[in-house]
């Protein structure tokens, strides 16, 4: 005959309890019952390599029993002269108990001892889901009867704690419980259904807009108002939203009071603050009105109590809105907390030498007047396990969240091992415990244990920590090289910066001849922009990054400042200074950028700067022209390229201001041969419409490195090396595509630490092909193969692109 659920689980139950006493049956392998609570067990039970703190959640106590005849005659049930108790349980070690059996009726006591390991103490009230807030005062040096007995068979000498219950005054309720409340079978079809989901939409928007009116007000806690209606408006405010109006019919014109903003109509489909302004669009606009109950909203802002008592009327004869009525008009119920009752008390009875007698006990008196609270507090031990899974993140809870840790195989592998999980699908936090199904509550257990895991935060500061702790590393390891906030730049802002390269980084950028430069944006959350200068290895066909770096400014003198720590490093690395080969005759020959004004600038200043003490040394491009004469722009003639790629985007976005013939003359200007006409193409595009012009003007004037860097006529780079060059960042975008799989808006020390996981795996990729002739391919990288996969990459775009127009 099959076994039933229950029955299963009480065999089960009983075979754990024999085992755990050393009593064991043997069993015929072939008896089907043997068979089915095999295969439950298989399925309900943790594997024997669930952490012990997981096989003591899932202890079940039983229930108290009553002191035997023989017992009551020794007298076991005494505490003390004075306290006695009715009934006793034995908890075993490692077992977690959430909900301790209390007295059965008034007066009535239950002892819990609690069998514990003295050399890693949890108290068991701990793990108790009750409040004991209130605490009646502790008794010294007291004894527990016979429960708590030395092992010289004496009573041990225990601390006494007494609380009383407080679980109850933590409750809150509504002050609108004791109102009427509704037919609880009330059945609605589908229609009526659809009433009362919009009459509670329409009563909500109102006491949100009741209680926060415009929200925007710099003193309130920025509480986020998680509503489709509650949206700003991207467009300029003003007088086109005026005269909008006019082609509405107005539903409510009037102006209403609510908080310290008023709210103005508009139309019917749109209302704002009355302060919003083109100047100062942060107020409320509110959209999507036709969404709600018109009348019943129009009411609610007017005081309209007639239309108001037969809209609340109705929806109460649907068997709704009955909530929160004091007279006539449904109102917002209030919070109040719980006097609370609750008669039961605990006295805990701890000795002071554990290692004498390694038991606690606790007595329960009187039965609780309130029903169980939820398991919102986590029991030590498995807090512990929760914590020991965080531990072994060690860097990456620098960015830890809830999500990212349900995602993360590493520590989703560590917590099957702890739950001995073997179900396919991954567990639940809340198969630890039920209080981890909160994620809010998951979330300040990882906040804390980031702050004593890194005591300097996870910002700019913790990068500084980091930096001095990588120069106590053997030389080869360490990458963090510099962490500095000395620097203070124009308008005398503080200019932040963030070096990290490893000396194997430095060695291949110093001899390096064609680097690119690039800059993410949002790599790290906050104000950091993360930047790096990436190198082409000839002999691999394989871009490397040279150095990677976070800044907080983008200007020409933060890049001056970042380009000459950069090769202040790695001159101390290689022992080999910056070279430029229009400067030095050997050394870097191109540099390619993708535009931006201020990392232009910036390199030709750093240039600049290197011929500042070369005395009378003459330009090999220009022989009549003293090296140390030359300004930023003439520097960047010689050694700057920009980006293609950017800049057929950047004409592309022009399309729906230009022609054709605009863009093309634009395109033109991007060749390494002599153009047929120039100045005609500079005229089609001057006479191309206001946007052409600007372009125009800004690649003449507002970076005037930029038709040179295009343009090779215009440029002192010998055509040769133009040719040999890169023509876009594209490495660069692969680069920071590839890093930011890794993790986007990140924290400083997690952007750190992963950027140095990527570098380092890819210095080790270069080092075995250097070493042992291993590729990261089947396929060696060739010109061929680059050509072959960049056309036929281009013509998937290209298609990609035609399809969309």
């Amino acid at each position: 005959m099959s076994l039933s659920d229950a029955q299963v689980a009480a065999a089960l139950e009983a075979q754990r309890l024999l085992a755990n006493v050393g009593l064991t049956t043997p069993t015929n392998p072939d008896d089907p019952n043997f068979l089915e609570v095999t295969r439950v067990i298989s399925q309900t039970l943790p594997a024997a390599s669930a952490s012990a703190a997981v096989r003591g959640s899932l202890y079940r106590p039983p229930p108290g029993r009553p002191f035997t005849a023989e017992e009551l005659r020794l007298g076991l049930d005494c505490i003390n002269r004075q306290t006695h108790v009715n009934t006793f349980v034995e908890h075993p070690l490692g077992s977690i108990v959430e909900y301790p059996e209390t007295g059965a009726g008034p007066g009535l006591a239950i002892a819990h001892r609690f069998s514990v390991d003295p050399s890693n103490f949890s108290p068991p009230k701990e793990s108790f889901q009750y409040s004991l807030g209130d605490s009646h005062g502790e008794n010294p040096y007291v004894h527990c009867g016979t429960l708590l007995m030395g092992r010289n068979g004496t009573p041990a000498s225990c601390v006494l704690e007494k609380f009383s219950c407080s679980s109850c005054k933590g409750l809150k309720y509504c002050s609108a419980r004791n109102y009427a409340s509704p037919p609880s079978l009330f059945q609605l079809d589908a229609l009526a259904e659809a009433k009362k989901e919009v009459f509670f939409k329409t009563l909500r928007f109102y006491c949100t807009l009741a209680e926060k009116g415009c929200a925007f007000d710099l003193r309130t806690d920025g509480e986020d108002i998680s509503s489709a209606e509650l949206t700003d408006d991207p467009d300029p405010d003003s007088d086109s939203d005026e005269s909008e109006s006019e082609t509405h019919t107005k539903i409510m014109n009037m102006v209403v009071s609510l908080s310290t903003h008023h709210i103005l109509s508009l139309d019917p489909y749109r209302h704002r603050c009355e302060h919003r302004k083109q100047t100062d669009k942060a107020h409320l606009i509110l959209r999507t009105l036709d969404e709600f109950d018109i009348t019943y909203l129009g009411a609610l802002l007017e005081n309209n109590t007639q239309v108001i008592d037969e809209r609340e009327e109705l929806a109460r004869q649907f068997g709704y809105a009955y909530w929160h009525r004091t007279s006539g008009k449904l109102a917002r119920g209030v919070l109040q907390r719980s006097k609370g009752n609750c008669t039961t008390t605990f006295n805990i009875y701890t000795p002071y030498d554990l290692f004498d007698c390694p038991y606690v006990v606790v007595t329960c008196r009187n039965p609780h007047s309130h029903s169980l609270p939820p398991s919102v507090k986590t029991p030590p031990p498995l807090l512990e396990v929760f914590r020991s899974l965080l531990i072994e993140l060690e860097w990456k809870l620098a960015d830890a969240t809830p999500r990212k840790l349900m995602i993360d195989s590493g520590f989703m592998g560590s917590l099957r091992r702890a739950l001995g999980w073997n179900k396919p699908f991954d567990p639940p936090l809340a198969a630890l415990h039920p209080s981890f199904g909160n994620l809010d509550h998951v979330r300040r257990y990882i906040d804390e244990l980031r702050h004593v895991l890194f005591p300097s935060a996870t910002g700019f500061e913790g990068a500084e920590l980091l930096a001095a702790q990588h120069r106590n590393l053997p030389a080869e390891e360490q990458y963090v090289r510099c962490a500095e906030e000395t620097h203070t730049i124009e308008d005398g802002k503080t200019f932040q910066l963030v070096i990290c390269m490893l000396r194997s980084m430095s060695a291949l950028l110093v001899r390096s001849k064609k680097i690119s430069l690039d800059t993410a944006f949002k790599r790290l959350n906050g104000k950091w922009q993360e930047f790096e200068m990436e190198t082409w290895e000839l002999s691999r066909m394989k871009s490397v990054i040279g150095t990677r770096a976070f800044t907080t400014s983008q200007s020409a003198q933060a890049h001056l400042i970042l380009f000459t720590r950069i090769f202040e490093i790695a001159y101390g690395d290689t022992g080999i200074p910056c070279r430029f080969r229009h400067i030095h005759g050997e050394g870097f020959e191109i540099w390619i950028t993708d535009a931006h004004k201020g990392q232009a600038l910036g390199a030709g200043m750093f240039c600049q700067r290197l011929c500042a003490e070369l005395g009378e040394v003459y330009c090999p491009m220009e022989p009549t022209r003293l090296l140390r004469a030359l300004d930023p722009y003439d520097h960047l003639r010689r050694f700057l390229r920009l980006c293609t790629t950017h800049n057929k985007r950047n004409i592309d976005e022009l399309r729906p201001y230009t022609t054709q013939k605009v863009r093309n003359a634009m395109l033109s200007l991007s060749s390494s041969q002599v153009h047929p006409d120039i100045n005609a193409a500079f005229q089609i595009i001057e006479n191309g419409g206001r946007k052409a012009k600007a372009w125009l003007k800004d690649k003449r004037v507002g970076s005037q490195f930029a038709l040179p860097a295009l343009y090779q006529p215009m440029s002192l780079i010998p055509l040769e090396i133009w040719k040999s060059g890169p023509s876009t960042t594209n490495g660069n975008e692969q680069a920071h595509r590839n890093i930011n799989r890794d993790g986007v808006n990140l924290t400083m020390l997690g952007g750190i630490m992963r950027g140095m996981q990527f570098d380092a795996r890819a210095m080790g990729t270069l080092e075995l092909h250097s070493v042992q002739d291993i590729y990261s391919r089947d396929q060696t990288a060739t010109h061929f193969r680059r050509l072959q996969r960049s056309s036929n990459h281009h013509g998937k775009v290209q298609n990609s692109s035609g399809s969309h127009r």
